[in-house]
């Protein structure tokens, strides 16, 4: 999530009680310990390719957050007047943990051991920005302010209403896997199945199954009891271009983001053109793909990024593609 996402959270995290007892103090401390994994946004000065290059990387792992802990727990007790270290180092702690969790929800997940492994683990929830969530922690942040006397309720009233949220998040996720369950072909019977939340609502979910290198993408309406798209997706017979393709740092970084990658490839004049995309990320719009240009020789001559708006979907079956395709 954002920025602000992680501050209104500290900022409730503090008024459950550290606010009372450690005054401006322990709220600032929540604060920056909540949105200091985040810090790392700072790459995106040099442009988006070095911002999805590094951001969710270090600062987002276990390592990370021990040697943040460690610091921002140092500079609390150092140069501010609050002395009780092992407080200090609980509050830092729980600010932290309370980050990392809240991103954990989000389908890009945490490298939690990172760097002996890049794998990345999370629960696949909530969209990284989500208007529930986000109204919750405005109106509680507000009401707290307004009415310091009921700061406390108020806060843990928030608190129940993300919860609550999340629950109900829960449970249509459970159904979506089964609605897509329906839809499955005998080829994808025993494949690998991921459910990821499509956009902001939380009746939409992107359920897709991974079987040898294939990906049956299915978009339902959990309100609607409804399979909005059906689509399959597979990469093209191999080449060496699509090694020589990785050379590419957009690629690179691509296929480190990207969940369900595949590609294809095209032959014009003796040169080659290899498409990368990611099965959801083609059915959201936004950044969706890279697209590198190869000589015969292999070298890399150009490359971009393939980018779309979001396309409103509709109801649609495999066989739909299939007649597009046909003609």
């Amino acid at each position: 999530m954002d920025l602000i996402s992680h501050g209104l959270m500290g900022t409730m995290m503090a008024g459950l009680g550290l606010k009372q007892k450690f005054g401006l103090v322990g709220t600032v401390t929540m604060v920056i310990s909540n949105i200091a994994p985040d810090l790392d946004v700072i790459t995106g000065i040099k442009g988006p390719k070095t911002f999805y290059k590094y951001h969710r990387e270090v600062t987002h792992s276990l390592l990370g957050a021990c040697i943040l802990w460690v610091l921002i727990s140092l500079g609390v007790y150092l140069f501010t007047p609050l002395n009780n270290m092992a407080a200090v180092f609980a509050m830092v702690g729980a600010g932290l943990a309370g980050h990392l969790l809240v991103d954990s929800m989000t389908p890009w997940g945490l490298p939690l051991f990172y760097p002996f492994t890049s794998k990345k683990y999370g629960f696949d929830l909530i969209w990284f920005f989500d208007p529930v969530i986000i109204t919750s922690m405005v109106g509680g942040v507000y009401l707290g302010y307004t009415y310091p006397a009921f700061e406390k309720m108020i806060y843990v009233g928030s608190f129940a209403i993300i919860a609550a949220y999340l629950i109900l998040r829960v449970v249509q996720k459970r159904k979506a896997r089964v609605m897509a369950e329906a839809e499955l072909t005998p080829k994808y019977r025993d494949a690998e199945v991921d459910i990821l939340p499509s956009a902001v609502s939380p009746f939409l979910w992107d359920v897709i199954f991974k079987a040898r290198g294939r990906y049956l993408y299915v978009s339902v309406d959990t309100r609607r009891a409804d399979v909005l798209l059906t689509r399959e997706f597979t990469s093209s017979c191999y080449h060496k271009c699509v090694k020589s393709s990785c050379q590419s740092d957009l690629v690179d970084i691509f296929l480190k983001r990207a969940r369900f990658p595949f590609y294809n490839v095209i032959r014009e004049e003796g040169c080659y053109t290899v498409e990368w995309y990611d099965a959801q990320l083609l059915n959201l719009g936004g950044v969706h793909g890279v697209t590198v240009s190869l000589d015969e020789n292999g070298c890399v001559t150009g490359q971009k990024l393939q980018i779309k708006k979001p396309v409103r979907k509709r109801k649609r079956k495999i066989e739909d593609y299939l007649q597009e395709e046909a003609s």
